[in-house]
């Protein structure tokens, strides 16, 4: 496997990792209508995680396509005054352009397993297992790749990782009206964006009572185009370009979550992720359209 292609997927894997996590405690304990932390205890849980990624240049031969599948276990347990819950990955699956690079089993073997202890108000309190993640994934790597993954996915960045997840996922909610048309605007931290998150139906989820969120963005375009643009940059020079003159001129973008949410409990039953955006950049050779697509996409059995 080619380390760029590898990196890409872990990169993908643990950003994708926090996207659908049990959720947080809610700031009105008192509030029977809010969001409330109270994930179910000693009921173990299989997460199935999706992720499509598309980059192409329409008309040309420019196609950049991933699409991996990671399976987790998972399990609640109370640690005291705190919660833990234990994630190990049981299957990781992953493919470019349609040619399977991983079909699931490799990563068997190391079954590696993080261990995340939350406070009851949903704040991380500590991450066990980062060593033995980090050194699965150098493990898969190419002897040639491994110094980098080394670096790239280091015990420490991995854990601040896990943490940025963590609050990015629990803190549109933590508290917050669960009743359906609900709605709110929150701003991402240092960041020049914000979310908008509503509630808009209830959703059968077994014997639970779930709601339907919906949550879009207003995001940092520029931000959006540089997670691109090396590939951009990379086909620009293929052609005998000079990547230096590629620059953004334009983006329209659409970016939208819709989650299915027990509120009594912030366990999640299905969330998906869609990001569609058109981009126009201007090369050495006038004006090329990116198209990017994304979706990432969780479910569950419990």
């Amino acid at each position: 496997m080619k380390s760029f292609r590898l990196r890409a997927l872990l990169l993908g894997m643990l950003l994708a990792g926090g996207c659908a996590e049990s959720g947080t405690t809610a700031k009105s304990p008192g509030n029977a209508s809010a969001f409330v932390y109270a994930p179910r205890l000693d009921a173990p849980y299989r997460e199935t995680m999706q992720r499509f990624e598309e980059v192409s240049i329409p008309g040309t031969a420019m196609h950049d396509a991933e699409r991996w599948t990671l399976d987790w276990q998972v399990v609640n347990a109370q640690q005291g005054n705190n919660f833990k819950r234990t994630l190990k990955l049981v299957g990781l699956k992953f493919s470019v352009n349609g040619v399977d690079e991983l079909r699931g089993d490799e990563i068997k073997a190391a079954a590696p397993t993080i261990e995340i202890v939350t406070d009851k108000d949903a704040n991380i309190v500590d991450v066990h297992g980062t060593e033995e993640l980090s050194a699965a994934i150098v493990a898969l790597a190419n002897p040639e790749a491994q110094p980098i993954l080394k670096r790239i996915f280091s015990p420490a960045r991995l854990k601040a990782l896990v943490v940025m997840r963590n609050v990015e996922q629990h803190a549109d909610f933590v508290g917050r009206p669960a009743q359906v048309g609900s709605q709110w605007t929150t701003s991402v931290p240092d960041a020049s964006s914000t979310k908008q998150i509503r509630v808009v139906s209830e959703a059968p989820c077994g014997t639970s009572r779930c709601v339907h969120v919906e949550r879009s963005y207003d995001v940092d375009k520029q931000a959006m185009f540089d997670e691109v643009s090396g590939r951009i940059t990379n086909y620009v020079q293929a052609q005998g370009g000079d990547p230096q003159q590629v620059r953004l001129t334009q983006v329209d973008v659409k970016l939208k979550d819709s989650l299915v949410i027990d509120p009594a409990t912030m366990d999640y039953h299905a969330a998906n992720f869609d990001q569609d955006a058109t981009m126009r950049v201007v090369g050495p050779n006038g004006e090329l359209p990116v198209a990017f697509k994304l979706h990432r996409q969780s479910e569950y059995k419990y």
